[in-house]
């Protein structure tokens, strides 16, 4: 069996594998992903919505408020440097009753706590709405506008970390499952198919399976459930053409449910919510699960017709119910281990930030010296 040696291994390649990949090639480090599948973000990455977040539904003083806001200041680094799709978009969080609309007062001043520019929200009336969005439900009494959301395409954008951090000199395997890790002396041996790789850290980007690689490692700091959510996606047309992202109010509704245009041309409708799913089942499809995503869609688009549908699919939300927020650290017997896990919305959003944070965790045992070739700027050939 042969063995290789590094300075990091980075257990998968979702959007956090590849982002945390990309950012540490700034550095003189020997570096190797290992992805359990053909291609990259084809897990929790691929299934979701596709939203850089504003900001203002992470509760106040959780890791992942404050990863929103820094990591959304950090995306302009990535679209001078990185060549992918995004679009500045509005999203309206649509009240209907009197509950809801005191729950916009809460969301309005809980962006404000974490860090949001007034400026970047505001709550509108009825007619506002309407005219930015005259198909809706004509039953909306207000809305919380934020004006900061962009939309992007987290496959396309992985694709663009990866080819970057490949270029920088990081080495990528797909195919390439763990399916043993153990310490020898100060490294540790990490075995996949008939190779093993000896890095001196690793940091366990694993998604919903990121509970499995600590425990396989020797770790037994967390446990992970999966939350599935399923959607829609519609073709365009009079009746379901929406100009913003539209979301129910979250804790009445649950977290993230939505309506709304897509970098194609399409509608998104969607996720469910499905608690403990089993890790192997979080692509599947569960037809009884079309009718409540019919039900939210036409809360607010009535006229929404689902005769239009031409994809459906799902994805996981890895969540740590502790503290139901990110878990971001090393593991409790070794700081050469790092798990980045709960990883659920909105992680897209944190990417950027959550590699700095890693890079700020191995500074204090790292020498982190400069790649002095190092290249930030990448074209797009995967999507173009």
């Amino acid at each position: 069996m042969e063995k290789f040696e590094y300075d990091i291994c980075i257990i998968g390649a979702g959007i956090i594998g590849a982002s945390v990949a990309r950012e540490l090639s700034k550095y003189k480090l020997n570096i190797i992903v290992l992805e359990s599948n053909p291609s990259y973000a084809m897990e929790t990455s691929e299934g979701n919505s596709g939203l850089i977040h504003g900001g203002f539904d992470a509760k106040t003083g959780k890791l992942n408020a404050s990863l929103n806001i820094l990591g959304k200041e950090r995306y302009n680094d990535w679209f001078r440097e990185l060549d992918f799709s995004h679009k500045n978009i509005n999203s309206l969080v649509l009240a209907f009753n009197d509950n809801e609309v005191e729950h916009l007062n809460i969301l309005y001043n809980r962006g404000i706590d974490n860090g949001l520019n007034s400026k970047e929200m505001q709550i509108i009336n009825q007619n506002k709405i309407l005219e930015m969005e005259p198909n809706i439900n004509k039953d909306v009494k207000k809305a919380l506008l934020c004006n900061s959301s962009v939309v992007i395409d987290p496959v396309e954008l992985t694709g663009v970390l990866l080819k970057n951090a490949i270029r920088n000199g990081v080495k990528v395997k797909f195919n390439s499952k763990v399916t043993h890790i153990s310490k020898s002396e100060d490294r540790f041996e990490v075995s996949f198919n008939e190779e093993t790789v000896s890095a001196k850290r690793v940091i366990n980007c694993a998604g919903h399976y990121a509970d499995v690689i600590s425990k396989m490692a020797g770790f037994d700091d967390f446990t992970l459930n999966t939350r599935r959510g399923e959607y829609l996606v519609l073709e365009k047309s009079v009746n379901n053409n929406v100009n913003n992202v539209l979301f129910m109010v979250p804790t009445i509704h649950g977290k993230g449910v939505l309506v709304a245009p897509t970098l194609k041309g399409k509608i998104l409708v969607g996720p469910t919510a499905e608690e403990n799913v089993p890790k192997e089942e979080t692509r599947v499809i569960t037809p009884e699960k079309e009718q409540e995503i019919i039900k939210i869609g036409k809360q607010i688009l009535p006229n929404l017709d689902i005769k239009l549908t031409s994809l459906r699919f799902s994805g996981s939300r890895p969540i740590y119910l502790k503290t139901d927020d990110f878990y971001i650290n090393y593991a409790s017997k070794d700081k050469n281990f790092i798990n980045i896990a709960g990883i659920k919305s909105p992680g897209i959003s944190c990417a950027p930030s959550i590699a700095d944070y890693v890079i700020n965790l191995l500074k204090p045992f790292l020498k982190m010296e400069i790649n002095p070739n190092y290249q930030p700027n990448e074209k797009n050939i995967f999507y173009k």
